[in-house]
């Protein structure tokens, strides 16, 4: 993998909550922005704004299955602007809502640990 683009992946990862442009991140790099797309999705077949899009909904979803906080506050620690579009990229990224994710998750955890105690009982 290119150097370069193995760098932008680190800034990504380091503030993928907040936003950062194209053209910001090229220069980042050394590139610029159309030299950037086209090594970055060469090396990873993906483009950046998919990219980023992935990792927060990857984030949101981890702090939906493991905190309490609201999905709004969710939303904008993940660096989604509103929650309507946060609604939506989620559905469409995990084929459930956000509130419908929390709520299947915490049944699997409840199911889960139901059995572990009927294990030790047995």
């Amino acid at each position: 993998m290119d150097r370069r683009i193995r760098s932008t992946i680190e800034l990504l990862n380091r503030g993928c909550d907040g936003h950062i442009s194209l053209s910001d991140l090229a220069h980042r790099v050394g590139l610029g922005p159309s030299r950037l797309s086209h090594l970055f999705k060469n090396d990873l077949n993906v483009n950046i704004r998919d990219f980023v899009r992935e990792r927060r909904l990857a984030r949101a979803a981890e702090l939906l299955a493991t905190t309490e906080e609201r999905i709004s506050v969710i939303c904008m620690r993940c660096g989604f602007r509103d929650v309507a579009n946060f609604n939506h990229a989620f559905k469409r990224h995990f084929g459930l809502a956000p509130r419908e994710y929390r709520r299947v998750r915490d049944n699997e955890v409840s199911r889960s640990h139901q059995e572990k105690a009927e294990e030790t009982k047995n």
